[in-house]
């Protein structure tokens, strides 16, 4: 009699711990539905969106409130003044501050200037390229007329060879008595005059032509051989100065850079 109660007892308690765990799995769902339906939308309620348009917009990078380094354009954060320094490559840094309202979304605009040592970069490339068109431009040009000084030269050296020795030919074949007296006398000095004028002409015409040849090769060499200039990003420098960056593993590391006077 004993033993049958005991597993009425036994029986009826597994009954009241089935009942007590369906019920606990109740009480938790309705808990979980209570807290998405009502603490949920007050949760995503203290945050809003801010989306950035920048100039230029594929390669700028923002750090956020002076700690997280980031890519984003569009960045969800709590209500609050945020402070957001901008900086791309070849641009200043745009240090700024928004207030983002709680579920609401606004757009921030910035176009980040040229940094000052990007212009003077700018203007020194542009000599350095004025400097190396002059320093090729100005002795290509001096050699291609030299070049045409000793051609005409040439051509002027062979016709009075040609004419002289038409002289002479025409002087040892020429019975007429006059025309014989007028070659010597007249036609044949003059005409050796020419050539020797003309002989002095080409050398002296060469011999610029070789000068101006060797200028342009050494104008040449020394151009190739002039360093361009470098552009020193200090901007890079400050935006790099003490800001926290993402690791590998997600954690990240907190790196520090110094202002260094380069020049």
């Amino acid at each position: 009699m004993a033993l049958q109660q005991d597993r009425s007892c036994t029986s009826n308690g597994g009954r009241r711990s089935g009942q007590g765990g369906t019920g606990g799995l109740i009480a938790a769902f309705l808990f979980t539905g209570a807290f998405c339906c009502f603490v949920g939308p007050a949760i995503a309620q203290t945050t809003g969106q801010l989306r950035l348009v920048v100039d230029p917009g594929h390669d700028f990078q923002v750090i956020l409130d002076g700690a997280h380094r980031m890519q984003e354009r569009v960045l969800d954060l709590p209500e609050g003044n945020h402070r957001l320094q901008l900086w791309a490559p070849t641009r200043r840094i745009v240090d700024t501050t928004v207030y983002v309202r709680a579920g609401s979304s606004r757009e921030l605009v910035v176009r980040l200037p040229y940094s000052a040592e990007f212009i003077e970069y700018q203007y020194a490339l542009g000599r350095f390229r004025k400097r190396e068109w002059l320093s090729k431009a100005l002795p290509s040009v001096a050699t291609a007329g030299a070049l045409g000084w000793a051609t005409a030269s040439y051509v002027a050296y062979s016709k009075a060879g040609q004419q002289l020795r038409n002289d002479k030919n025409l002087y040892n074949t020429s019975a007429d008595p006059g025309e014989i007296a007028e070659l010597k006398n007249d036609r044949i000095p003059a005409h050796q005059d020419d050539f020797r004028r003309s002989k002095v002409m080409l050398g002296v015409s060469t011999g610029v032509f070789a000068v101006a040849a060797a200028y342009t090769i050494w104008s040449y060499r020394r151009a190739d051989r002039t360093p361009l200039p470098l552009f020193d990003d200090r901007e890079k420098v400050r935006f790099d100065g003490l800001v926290w960056l993402p690791g590998p593993d997600g954690r990240g590391v907190w790196a520090a850079g110094l202002t260094i006077p380069l020049r």
